[in-house]
């Protein structure tokens, strides 16, 4: 990770992504790109998008060429339009993060920005003097100067829709649904894909755009998913549909009310992918999936790889991948390189029909999987980071073998094993556990909770 840039683009508060930072970035993006077509920017529903885009829009203009704003949108959309354009693409938003927080998500061509650009940005942004806005160096003469403008989003998201629609078989059927949007830009996608694909029945819960969240948490967790769980209960639907903020994550509910894993769902769509057009086509699995996705993968033929966890994106237009997954970030190159959160509840839709997901899904659950965070102060990281390093030589006697390859990943001799790294966009230290009964998982982070004396809550992630 960058000084500024994660893994998954810039994000952080108000405070630390302010209107100069958002002058300064346009800048750096400007210089970094010199494109001679126009490039895009959208943002949700945040209360200080328009100002970050409007300095963004700015900067950039000050040095390279035109930028064309699309509104607010979800990012699928964003990401939609970059790759059609053959372009680059901006949007602004924080994700999952608390409504406070903002950030800027760059794409080139549909997909994310892969991390040698992002490192060249930053170069830009740390030898230039434009923090104080004194960018005379820098930029253009007054009469070749970008322009920034505004086109109608509707044309847009139509177009991402038929898309959608086009990718699928989904026949009519009288499957009641229930949809969260989370107060966020979802809410322009989603319903309208799901009434022009002839559901009947479909019950919206935070449906109304507020930059307050005020209807729940964005990260679409079971603790923050409560009001979607008890609606689904209550209407006997047979599922439900969550997205984060920006629309490129998803999660779903079963009819029993209970969440869906997202390792679990990467299994069954591994299940499911279409392994015909292709001579043992290739599948990245970021290190938080689990054993289980593996070995489906081979015993369809295909080969799997490894990619570090938010940089599946450095992966997606090589040859013969027919899927990229990181829990809750799913890539379908059948539809394009770009994570999307859409997509992958239709293709669900699409398989299932019918059948009920609790049952569904057994069979996809044959090891258990337990994904946990805890907050951490700045003035603490340096111990948690120590201790990380330091827990092989402590557990030498459980542990069978130890990667490194995105963050610390033991194996352990009773067959579990354990993920642990930093979030790379918010404060957090993350715990992702499997193994063969979710009471070894719950005694397994027990230990580690006393392990680095954690005190804090234990939050789901």
């Amino acid at each position: 990770m960058g000084q500024w840039f994660g893994s998954s683009g810039v994000r952080g508060t108000y405070f630390e992504i302010s209107p100069n930072f958002g002058f300064k970035l346009g800048m750096a993006v400007g210089e970094t790109f010199k494109l001679n077509k126009p490039v895009y920017i959208a943002s949700d529903i945040r209360a200080t998008g328009d100002i970050l885009k409007f300095c963004f829009m700015s900067g950039f203009s000050s040095v390279s060429g035109n930028i064309i704003d699309i509104g607010l949108n979800p990012t699928p959309v964003l990401s939609y339009m970059s790759d059609i354009q053959d372009t680059l693409g901006i949007m602004i938003t924080a994700s999952h993060n608390p409504p406070g927080n903002n950030g800027f998500k760059l794409f080139w061509r549909g997909g994310e920005c892969k991390e040698a650009i992002e490192e060249k940005i930053e170069e830009k942004m740390r030898s230039s003097t434009f923090p104080d806005i004194n960018y005379a160096h820098n930029q253009s003469e007054w009469n070749s100067v970008g322009t920034g403008s505004f086109t109608n989003p509707k044309p847009i998201i139509d177009n991402y829709i038929a898309l959608l629609i086009q990718k699928l078989k989904i026949p009519k059927t009288d499957l009641k649904l229930v949809i969260d949007c989370a107060n966020n830009v979802p809410n322009l996608v989603t319903p309208l894909v799901l009434k022009r694909l002839g559901f009947m029945t479909v019950t919206e819960i935070n449906s109304h755009l507020d930059a307050t969240f005020p209807g729940r948490p964005s990260e679409p967790t079971t603790e923050n998913l409560q009001g979607l769980i008890s609606r689904v209960t209550e209407e006997k639907a047979d599922v439900g549909i969550a997205h984060d903020g920006d629309g490129d994550r998803f999660a779903i509910i079963n009819e029993k009310g209970k969440l869906i894993k997202a390792t679990t769902l990467i299994n069954f769509f591994i299940d499911h992918l279409d392994y015909s057009n292709t001579d043992k086509g290739v599948v990245y699995l970021t290190s938080d999936c689990t054993n289980e996705a593996v070995s489906i993968a081979k015993q369809h033929g295909a080969i799997v790889k490894n990619s570090r966890i938010g940089r599946n994106r450095e992966h997606v237009n090589e040859p013969k991948v027919i899927f990229l997954a990181e829990p809750n970030k799913l890539v379908f190159p059948e539809l394009g390189n770009w994570i999307d959160g859409l997509f992958p509840v239709l293709k669900l839709i699409e398989i299932v029909r019918k059948q009920k997901l609790s049952v569904v899904m057994q069979r996809y659950e044959q090891r258990k999987t337990l994904r946990k965070a805890f907050i951490y102060s700045q003035s603490d990281m340096q111990y948690f980071h120590d201790h990380i390093q330091n827990l092989p030589s402590l557990w030498s006697q459980q542990i069978e073998r130890v990667i490194k390859l995105d963050g610390l990943k033991l194996y352990l001799k009773n067959n579990s094993s354990v993920l642990i790294r930093f979030s790379g966009t918010e404060p957090k230290v993350k715990f992702y556990l499997e193994s063969e009964s979710d009471s070894m998982n719950n005694n397994l982070l027990s230990k580690l909770i006393s392990e680095f004396n954690f005190q804090g809550k234990c939050l789901d992630c």
